[in-house]
């Protein structure tokens, strides 16, 4: 049996492989620090809470735009792979960025900017098109 999504499962799994794994990474450094939750947040944990929440924030709205355009049979799998894949390394490069305190992070910002525009156009043009 052929995935009616296949763009939308392959990139929202990848997403959410990531988040998972930023999310965990959060945990463990909470632990180490014994930092639960209502406590102050020591300094080394902000970059890697905001790599997640970040995440969290961006994921939801990319995938579900993807979701959207690949449910409406927009034309171009190749397309629907490129907005997806693109959108999928902008998370991946905004998180490493914050970890690492370079620019990946302003380039992963403005590559997920770039596809939520882009994906919200054609979304947008399909639907007042129908």
């Amino acid at each position: 049996m052929t995935a009616a999504i296949p763009a939308t499962l392959l990139y929202g799994g990848l997403c959410a492989l990531l988040l998972a794994a930023l999310g965990l990474n959060v945990s463990r450094l909470r632990g180490v620090a014994k930092a639960g939750a209502g406590a102050p947040l020591p300094p080394e944990l902000v970059r890697p809470v905001r790599a997640h929440g970040n995440s969290a924030e961006w994921m939801p709205v990319g995938l579900l735009l993807l979701l959207a355009l690949e449910l409406s049979g927009a034309p171009g799998r190749f397309a629907l792979h490129l907005m997806g894949g693109t959108f999928f390394l902008a998370r991946l490069f905004h998180a490493a960025g914050l970890y690492g305190r370079n620019r990946l992070s302003v380039a992963g910002a403005g590559l997920t900017y770039l596809m939520i525009l882009v994906m919200g156009g054609w979304a947008t043009v399909l639907g007042l098109s129908r």
